[in-house]
């Protein structure tokens, strides 16, 4: 792909445009299945240069307004799955509860790769975060991340009063990109296995379903609906930042068997029980159509469903771009969107067992 600007994709956001003109376009970050290590050292630090960009430290304040505990949750197989609770300081007394699920295509990230958006949830909403350090692939093939996060979920169903969660107040999934994907498996397990207290709301951030891999054995399953091989997965096979050959790796570094009930949600036929979602999609995202199915799937079934499709951007831009303008939309609209959630839950009248 030519580093032209915006004459290869008009629709690109001014500011952002004028970024790529400058300086080009984003290299693609394709992780090295042999170099896992110093892929995630790599995703690392453009984690920490974020954390220091002036969007950050002046969204977040000078003033820490949250507190941070790890723990450990042990996961159906004994594993001990560290936890990460983030609790708001000016909102003492019981809180809704939200277990977040990191990025990273299922192989990379940790608990620092989220720390932006969960301690701005939790010092400006007044929930408590829980963010998984799932396992990772391919030192753990998928689905065990899934596993790992809806087990955490089943264990805040029991225990959330011991970290000081109110799950009649509200109790969240949320992920950006690859957690998304790990967060909506798991609330389809919250479903079906009849969970008590249920989930009352999801929310996701440049979440996508991918298309077609080659699993484990060497089987190739195609994992989208037939209407969805055009639009945006053709128009952005090549980037900016995701692409198809990042789709692909991902599939093969997961190592998944296409036979799991678990690697997508989009070839299910029951959608219900899976709202009320809060969806924030980006515009020039190989992946946009596919959240849009899904979100559309779930309205069909009667649930609830809030999206907002930001233009001219692409997959996680506001991690890569910090300067750009509609960042401080996307963090009003977050806010709004996750309120609106917990409204949601609370004309539900979900009561509480603890």
């Amino acid at each position: 792909m030519a580093d032209n600007g915006n004459t290869t994709f008009p629709e690109t956001d001014p500011e952002l445009a004028a970024i790529w003109r400058e300086k080009g376009m984003p290299k693609f970050f394709l992780p090295r299945i042999d170099k896992m290590p110093q892929t995630r050292r790599i995703l690392a630090q453009g984690n920490v240069r974020f954390m220091k960009s002036a969007f950050v430290r002046q969204t977040l304040g000078d003033q820490v307004l949250w507190t941070e505990e790890d723990r450990s949750v042990v996961a159906r197989d004994g594993h001990s799955v560290t936890i990460r609770i983030y609790r708001p300081k000016s909102h003492p007394g019981p809180r809704p509860v939200m277990v977040y699920a990191h990025s990273g295509g299922w192989c990379m990230g940790g608990l620092d790769t989220e720390e932006f958006l969960c301690r701005l949830l939790s010092m400006r909403l007044g929930i408590i975060i829980v963010s998984v350090a799932y396992r990772l692939a391919p030192e753990w093939s998928y689905p065990t991340g899934v596993y790992d996060v809806y087990d955490v979920i089943k264990w805040l169903s029991v225990n959330a009063k011991t970290i000081g969660g109110d799950l009649s107040r509200g109790f969240l999934t949320g992920g950006a990109s690859g957690g998304g994907n790990l967060t909506c498996m798991a609330t389809i397990m919250a479903r079906d296995d009849k969970l008590d207290p249920p989930l009352t709301g999801h929310l996701f951030i440049c979440t996508g379903f991918p298309h077609d891999y080659t699993d484990r054995k060497g089987t190739k399953v195609v994992l989208f609906p037939e209407q969805l091989l055009h639009g945006s997965w053709e128009r952005y096979k090549n980037g900016p930042v995701a692409t198809r050959e990042m789709n692909d790796l991902y599939g093969k570094i997961s190592n998944f068997d296409a036979h799991d009930p678990y690697v997508t949600p989009l070839t299910r036929t029951d959608y219900s029980g899976l709202g009320p979602v809060f969806y924030q999609v980006a515009e020039m995202d190989i992946w946009r159509d596919s959240a849009l199915f899904y979100c559309n799937k779930i309205k069909e079934a009667g649930g609830q469903v809030k999206v907002e499709i930001y233009p001219g951007v692409p997959h996680l831009w506001w991690s890569m771009y910090p300067q750009l303008s509609i960042n401080r939309k996307w963090i009003q609209n977050l806010m709004k969107g996750v309120e609106w959630l917990l409204s949601q839950t609370r004309e539900a009248h979900i009561p509480s067992k603890l």
